[in-house]
């Protein structure tokens, strides 16, 4: 019988700890959720997909990085 009486306390005592931790978590949002994502873009040049802030930019071409701008520049003089 005291086992019994010992489990449900134990019970207990884990679901109040989870409901608190459900409620005070919910109320504080962590800095990544009130982050908004960045833009991706895709690379001219290669493909590769980066942050918007990290692309160097041509005119309203995205670029991974100032060789591969250099480069598709080359091989289209007219852009």
């Amino acid at each position: 019988m005291m086992i019994i009486r010992l489990i449900i306390l134990i019970a207990l005592v884990s679901l109040l700890i989870f409901v608190y931790r459900k409620l005070t978590r919910s109320s504080n949002p962590t800095p990544q959720d009130t982050q908004q994502a960045d833009a991706m873009r895709k690379c001219d040049h290669c493909g590769v997909h980066l942050p918007e802030a990290e692309a160097c930019r041509h005119k309203q071409l995205y670029f991974c990085s100032p060789d591969h701008r250099q480069a598709y520049l080359e091989q289209h003089p007219d852009e």
